[in-house]
């Protein structure tokens, strides 16, 4: 039984980790089909690769040494259907008439190693039925697929790792493990009653996908500047391995800074029609008011706000850090002076975000004076 239960203790050690890179793949997958990240969603889909997850290592686990395996001269395949069935005829103490001897038998591991067979690929049955919506059919292939996945795992060694197979290739193998994903289609609505069906999921999805949320702008933002910030690195590194001069760099260059506003937020989404790469990807736009096509003069004002003064201001208040730390009177009071203002304009722009975030209305200052807004672009599929 500790074969059994070792793996799925490495695998819940183990799957906090996985879930943790898994999660920003899903994070954009369902920002980018659905528009919001849906709980109920998130936990089935976990749930899932726990699952997979505690499987694999049940194939896999426990890992012998190489060595150990070397010496290994015994059959690596068994092709013999039913042979399980014979082994069990042959080996149990099963007798139907002497009730004593059930527990026994169902103790022995021509009885285990079946049963776990099966039982390792009925969840499987019920995740393909229920959330993937697949058919009988479909199912009973794609059970088959994930048997065959882990027999060759075996056969070949973990993928030639080892000189040789540790564990037997088995068809019988193969044929519990279906059944076991057979078992999971048919009961299913056992399992499932209670939870909300996937196209309730859908439904819930697709309705607060419509809703342009702060954070769905955040997203869109941080892959807007993780993306630029990726370009003029690559900038950086070009200019200095043509000139020679490797003290070469864009960052804090405030001219850089407005040339990258410039080009990245105003005239490719004049270009694209109010898209940038993270708006794409979080499938948001920006357009009019009066949802005609964006203008120039509209961009300009909506980014020019935003970006080249508000948040110019906090790279402009960097600057005025050595006249502070200056000796001449007129020059700290200048600079302390000047940096209050900052601070004044900045606190006005987090006090705005602040207030509509309370009175739950999206539309900040600087779309209201470019008369502009953010729209999603997610439309419900049909079925």
């Amino acid at each position: 039984m500790s074969v059994y239960i070792e793996p799925i203790k490495i695998a819940v050690l183990v799957f906090p980790f996985l879930a943790l890179a898994i999660s920003a793949i899903f994070f954009i997958i369902q920002y980018r089909r659905y528009g919001r990240f849906v709980v109920s969603r998130a936990l089935i889909l976990y749930s899932f690769i726990f699952y997979l997850l505690c499987a694999y290592f049940l194939v896999i686990l426990p890992l012998p040494s190489i060595e150990e395996v070397a010496k290994l001269t015994g059959p690596s395949m068994e092709l013999t259907l039913g042979a399980s069935v014979q082994n069990f005829l042959k080996e149990t103490v099963l007798d139907i008439h002497r009730p004593q001897t059930y527990l026994a038998a169902m103790k022995q591991s021509v009885f285990l190693e079946p049963v776990f067979n099966v039982l390792l690929t009925l969840p499987f049955g019920i995740y393909l039925r229920y959330y993937f919506k697949k058919s009988f059919k479909q199912t009973v292939l794609l059970t088959f697929c994930l048997s065959l996945f882990f027999e060759l795992t075996q056969l070949t060694g973990l993928y030639f790792i080892y000189p040789r197979s540790y564990r037997l290739f088995d068809v019988n193998d193969l044929l519990h493990n279906t059944l076991g994903g057979i078992l999971g289609y048919f009961i299913t609505p056992i399992f499932t009653f209670l939870l909300p069906t996937r196209e309730e999921i859908d439904g819930r999805s697709y309705a607060k996908g419509t809703e342009v949320t702060y954070i769905r702008r955040g997203v869109a933002w941080g892959i807007d500047w993780l993306f630029i910030g990726f370009l003029t690195t690559l900038i950086t590194i070009v200019l200095r391995l043509f000139t020679n001069d490797y003290t070469i760099t864009l960052d804090n260059n405030l001219i850089v800074y407005f040339v990258q506003i410039f080009l990245y937020f105003i005239c490719l989404p004049y270009l694209t029609n109010g898209q940038t790469l993270g708006k794409k990807i979080v499938r948001i736009r920006v357009i009019g008011d009066d949802t005609t096509r964006l203008s120039f003069k509209a961009l300009f004002q909506r980014y020019g706000l935003l970006y080249m003064i508000y948040f110019a201001l906090s790279r402009i208040s960097l600057a005025l850090v050595p006249g502070i730390q200056s000796d001449d009177y007129f020059q700290i009071v200048v600079s302390v002076l000047l940096s209050l203002m900052i601070f004044a304009i900045q606190a006005m722009f987090v006090i705005n975000i602040s207030w509509a975030i309370i009175r739950k209305n999206r539309r900040l200052f600087y779309e209201k004076i470019s008369h502009t807004h953010i729209i999603s672009t997610i439309k419900k599929r049909s079925a």
